[in-house]
């Protein structure tokens, strides 16, 4: 627009609002005034009409054109004095208001600092009603990841302003597409945002314009969230939005939630919804919906009626996005989640939001469920067990004040939360550690009895043997003993007979191996039988006992892999985090796909749940990425164990096409062998295979 017409615009405005709002469309088209400032009028008024909200806009954002003609040379406030920071030059204009770049100039410290200026045609009470409360929401947001506001005041002549940081650096989608950001590395950095949106919501502000010109990332990769301009404070009264499409002047409809565009009352799921979005466009570079070209009515609908397209399907483009297949199925769940037209079936707070994210890059399983599913909580868990048993035992102590007993001892933290949370539950747990100590002295009791076969009196254990009681010989009459002595208490028999296998097996030397065989199996028959009789048919316990039997050759031959995959489902249903788990996971892919058991290949591909189409070593790789989170959870970082697993799934993906992260794990196999050098041999095996298989693909890097 000319600079001379701006006058024309500014007194038939003047004029237009002396006018009643029913009146005023009329007003202008009879004015005779030039199409271009009967646009700029009418646009103006729909902005007038929802003036506590008009400062949502920020600086690039504003018409760039309104001012055409005009720059930084002709600018009076260039070089213009506001407290002890001097403007340097502008950073943004439009029609309400502009960001100018100064510096401090007191001679104290060096500093940038960004003020925000109404201009002065537009300096009417309810504009600056707006700039008091965005100072008065900024000064209560002290957060590393939110812009910090130094100082707000007017102007001799009674222009507010507000003097905040700068932030050099680039929207948050720009940023990760210009840096080619890993799918982790993008859900990292977005998580920061939740972090401090998150802060808000604890303040009671709710943001109202989360899109990614508001939320810069630094060179450094520090996330800052701006733009509080037309925040609400939970606590203040909610007016009603009627007029829509006079709100679609007052916000960014692409990032806004169907209640926003509705003129509804909005909360804070309306900021976990532009968040959704927000995180849609940072993986995808693109939007949920389409809306270029549409009309007002159209968008409307659009947004409020129509499903949002599911991330993986969009066309992503190289170096901007990320590929379709990384999206697919845990991250579209998410993101849907955040997207879902009512309110009440997104995520509740920003936390939980984030902490889904955290799940999926934890390897773990997410609280989000397919939105075509209905929405009902028992069919939800039945299907999300490991997710959701956290949330659904916080319900159901809050609601029926019920203590629930949790026996998942790999999800630590979440008991924690519930246990604080839950005074009866805590007084359970209490309970059943009081038990578990008074079975553990038993079991001390019991297997200490082993030094008094070192007396030959006749009142020890040991007169049956005079002086010539070997260990062995105390071990297996012990073992005898067990049956007896715990008669009515199958728990802690079979935790003996558990434990005896462990203790014949270290004293093998003093066996002949078909002695030693049969010991082991017997004990481990033994325990299986107890644990069911005290425990039922399904629980952890019966299925670490499964497995033990499984490894002492109990089982058959040809029923060994359906054998071991039933002991793996069982773990998984009953306690996903039982270290157990990644060791039977871990032995099953050695006979699906081992080279020195080429004849138990096909029998283990045939035995996996769910059944699939899959090739051994694409079956391999999945339960191999399964294992790792378990080990990591029992382990510290350097523990042989991870390393080996590593080594093995290295070796997975170098035998296919598709070698994804083979790197990332080839080095984690590398640097266990290089760590573990002569300690173990399985190490060595696992990284010379994977040597020798990439010799043989002729892909040695």
């Amino acid at each position: 627009m000319q600079p001379d017409n701006w006058e024309k615009i500014k007194n038939l405005l003047d004029e237009v609002l002396q006018i009643k709002p029913s009146e005023r469309q009329k007003f202008i088209q009879s004015s005779g005034c030039p199409k271009e400032v009967c646009i700029e009028v009418e646009s103006l008024i729909a902005f007038e009409a929802q003036a506590d909200q008009l400062m949502n806009l920020t600086a690039i954002e504003f018409s760039k054109d309104f001012f055409a003609g005009e720059n930084d040379s002709g600018n009076p406030l260039i070089g213009h004095q506001i407290g002890v920071h001097r403007i340097v030059s502008e950073l943004g204009i439009g029609g309400m208001g502009a960001v100018y770049l100064a510096e401090r100039n007191d001679g104290k410290i060096e500093q940038k600092a960004a003020i925000k200026m109404l201009k002065r045609e537009f300096n009417v009470e309810k504009l600056r009603h707006s700039f008091k409360r965005e100072s008065a929401i900024l000064a209560k947001l002290d957060h590393p990841n939110v812009a910090h506001l130094f100082d707000a005041g007017t102007t001799d002549d009674g222009i507010p302003y507000l003097i905040m940081e700068y932030v050099p650096g680039e929207t948050i989608d720009k940023f990760c597409a210009i840096n080619n950001l890993s799918l982790k590395a993008r859900l990292k950095l977005f998580n920061k945002v939740c972090e401090a949106v998150s802060f808000a919501h604890q303040n009671l502000i709710i943001h109202r314009d989360l899109k990614p010109s508001n939320i810069l990332v630094t060179p450094k990769g520090e996330v800052k969230l701006l733009d509080f301009g037309i925040s609400k404070i939970l606590n203040e009264e909610q007016t009603e939005e009627k007029n829509v499409m006079t709100m679609l002047g007052a916000m960014t409809p692409e990032f806004a939630s169907p209640e926003q565009i509705r003129g509804e009352k909005v909360t804070t799921a309306s900021d976990i919804y532009s968040l959704g979005v927000v995180l849609y466009k940072i993986l995808t570079g693109t939007l949920p919906h389409n809306l270029e070209g549409k009309t007002n009515g159209n968008l409307l609908k659009i947004i409020t009626e129509t499903e949002p397209s599911r991330p993986s399907s969009q066309n992503t483009k190289p170096n901007s996005a990320i590929p379709n297949p990384q999206l697919k199925g845990d991250i579209d769940n998410i993101i849907l989640k955040s997207l879902s037209k009512e309110p009440e079936r997104r995520y509740q707070t920003v936390e939980q939001f984030s902490a889904d994210i955290w799940r999926f890059i934890d390897g773990l399983p997410i609280l989000a469920r397919p939105a075509t599913i209905p929405y009902r909580a028992s069919k939800f868990f039945q299907r999300n067990k490991i997710s959701v048993i956290a949330g659904i035992l916080i319900f159901v102590s809050l609601i029926a004040g019920i203590a629930v007993a949790m026996r998942q001892t790999g999800i630590a933290r979440e008991q924690a939360r519930v246990a604080s949370e839950s005074q009866n539950f805590a007084i359970a747990e209490a309970e059943k550690a009081k038990i578990e100590q008074v079975k553990s002295e038993k079991i001390t009791r019991f297997m200490t009895k082993i030094i008094g076969y070192a007396n030959p009196k006749w009142y020890a254990e040991g007169a049956k043997f005079g002086k010539d009681a070997r260990v062995i010989d105390a071990i297996f009459d012990l073992s005898e003993k067990i049956d007896v002595e715990f008669a009515a208490e199958p728990d802690v028999a079979a935790e003996l007979h558990h434990r005896f296998t462990f203790v014949i097996g270290s004293n093998a030397g003093s066996l002949k191996q078909e002695e030693q065989s049969a010991r082991n199996l017997f004990h481990s028959r033994r325990a299986l039988e107890l644990r069911k009789q005290f425990y039922g048919e399904k629980h952890e316990l019966v299925a670490k006992d499964m497995v033990y039997l499984y490894w002492a050759d109990g089982v058959e031959a040809s029923e060994k892999a359906k054998y071991l995959m039933e002991a793996i489902k069982m773990m998984r249903e009953t306690n996903p985090y039982n270290l157990n788990l990644a060791y039977m996971l871990e032995d099953y892919t050695s006979r699906l796909m081992m080279p020195n058991l080429p004849k138990l290949h096909e029998q283990y591909r045939n035995a996996v749940f769910p059944p699939t189409d899959k090739n051994k070593y694409q079956i391999a790789e999945e339960l191999l990425r399964e294992s790792l989170p378990v080990f990591r959870h029992h382990y510290k970082q350097d523990n042989s164990a991870i390393f080996a697993a590593e080594c093995k799934l290295a070796y997975t993906l170098s035998m296919q096409e598709d070698r994804k992260d083979f790197e990332e794990h080839y080095m984690f196999c590398k640097q266990g062998k290089a760590k573990f050098e002569g300690k173990t041999n399985s190490l060595k095996i696992f990284s010379e295979m994977v040597e020798k298989a990439l010799a043989e693909n002729n892909k040695i890097r």
